[in-house]
């Protein structure tokens, strides 16, 4: 994880984003919502496996862009991960009423 988010922080460096729109999270909001409309283009066109993964590259660039962005640390996303990680381990899988299964909190 250290690697692409050294390789992002080097990105904003390059372009020099510190203190622009570029790190503004309602800017970077709007980034995402258009590059997941484009990955569910991709999915719902059934374009190539690898045109779904750039797709979702394009996703993690961002979301590895917000965290530099709000000057979070390789190691705090990494506890930030693993926390959310052990918490999302204790769900149970429920089915639906379609017939479908979604793991989630059920209260």
């Amino acid at each position: 994880m250290k690697k692409y988010y050294d390789a992002t922080a080097k990105f904003h460096r390059k372009f020099k984003m510190k203190g622009t729109n570029n790190e503004d999270m309602t800017f970077r909001l709007n980034l995402l919502i258009e590059e997941l409309g484009e990955l569910a283009q991709a999915i719902t066109k059934g374009k190539s496996r690898e045109n779904v993964i750039e797709e979702n590259i394009d996703l993690l660039n961002l979301v590895l862009g917000n965290f530099v962005s709000l000057g979070v640390s390789p190691k705090e996303i990494d506890k930030a991960f693993w926390k959310k990680h052990k918490k999302i381990m204790n769900r149970k899988k429920k089915k639906l009423k379609n017939g479908k299964y979604r793991v989630l909190e059920f209260k």
